[in-house]
């Protein structure tokens, strides 16, 4: 039966909390979900999380500083602080690299910043959303979003130039009707990452950016989905 254990720790002066999702035989978690912006928390992925759990692949979710349960300020917070949260709960339960990453949207972006730190040999991306350099300096708010809505070329997104140096398993779920993610975006997330061992693209028709939320009203599709990101993360065709 899989277990779920919550964990909290410091990050300079506010708490993060999360949980690990252990499989019946308690493995050490190798994977780590982000979630997007907006409203999103970890509570998107459990069902995703609970189903890698039960076929015997751990795993670790958490709130960024500022959303779901974890205190904080988002104002306070921006992309570089993120990945160091991030890098700051895979220290924290001591796991062992390299750690792959399932992230959401916004949390597309920091997977790919934390691709040199983690090494991971598996990403899944959904819906990824990607910023330009500038985006990195300024916290959340309205100079954040001054940026991102003056970009008009993402291909020089830090995120693509470390997507290239990616060698390990790539799977992208889109959502064929989103209305958030521009599409040069995701054609650069396809085309970008041309060391990766294998590329696979699951576009999903009638899906809009909150692909977590549709896939729970869609159970068939939800398992198709789940199967894959499984398949991609344990290495199998």
């Amino acid at each position: 039966m899989l277990t779920v254990e919550h964990f909290q720790l410091p990050f300079r002066d506010v708490q993060l909390r999360g949980t690990t999702t252990h499989s019946p035989s308690h493995s050490a978690p190798r994977t780590v979900a982000l979630h997007g912006g907006g409203a999103s928390s970890r509570l998107g992925y459990q069902p995703l999380l609970d189903f890698l759990a039960d076929r015997g692949h751990s795993s670790v979710a958490f709130d960024f500083a500022g959303q779901g349960e974890s205190a904080g300020d988002l104002a306070a917070s921006g992309l570089r602080d993120r990945a160091q949260q991030a890098l700051a709960v895979v220290d924290f339960l001591k796991m062992p690299q390299a750690v792959s990453l399932i992230a959401s949207s916004m949390g597309g972006h920091i997977a790919c910043s934390l691709i040199e730190a983690l090494a991971p040999p598996a990403l899944v991306l959904y819906c990824p959303a990607a910023y330009e350099a500038a985006a990195l300096e300024v916290p959340f708010g309205p100079a954040f979003q001054q940026v991102i809505r003056a970009t008009s070329d993402f291909a020089a997104s830090p995120a693509f130039d470390a997507l290239e140096r990616f060698e390990g398993r790539l799977l992208l779920v889109l959502g064929a009707e989103d209305a958030v993610i521009p599409r040069q975006v995701e054609d650069q997330y396809i085309r970008r990452a041309r060391k990766a061992r294998s590329v696979e693209v699951l576009r999903l028709d009638g899906a809009g950016h909150h692909l977590h939320a549709w896939l729970r009203e869609r159970p068939q599709e939800a398992a198709r989905v789940a199967q894959r990101v499984l398949a991609t993360l344990g290495g199998a065709g």
